[in-house]
């Protein structure tokens, strides 16, 4: 039983030391982007404390989309960048009313989230 403490407490040490993300959770907003409108921010939240993410990626629909990041006022990293960069990666919808995802990687762990996009 001892053994297995002690595995246990190294292994959490390792896995701090090694700042990886175990699992990520996302919030895009907004949630609806309509591509008629003119400029503001597209931004994923997460719950990653920002002194934790070595690495950030997003995606949106398989397309990669340059961001900056920063912590939110709670200390969690927050991407982000212009809408105009989303619109510009997505096709525009045959329907009024389609959906899209969000990917955002942090240390290799991915999370996704759709959103609406309206004409």
């Amino acid at each position: 039983m001892k053994r297995l403490g002690i595995l246990v407490g190294a292994w959490a040490v390792v896995a701090l030391l090694a700042g990886s993300v175990a699992a990520l959770d996302i919030d895009v907003a907004p949630k609806t982007l309509a591509l008629r409108s003119n400029g503001g921010q597209f931004t994923v939240h997460t719950d990653v404390p920002f002194g934790e993410a070595e690495t950030v990626s997003l995606k949106v629909n398989g397309i990669p989309i340059e961001v900056r990041t920063f912590a939110d006022d709670q200390g969690y990293l927050v991407a982000q960048c212009s809408k105009d960069d989303v619109k510009e990666v997505l096709d525009e919808p045959d329907e009024p009313v389609t959906t899209a995802e969000a990917t955002l990687t942090v240390n290799g762990v991915s999370a996704t989230e759709p959103f609406v996009v309206r004409k």
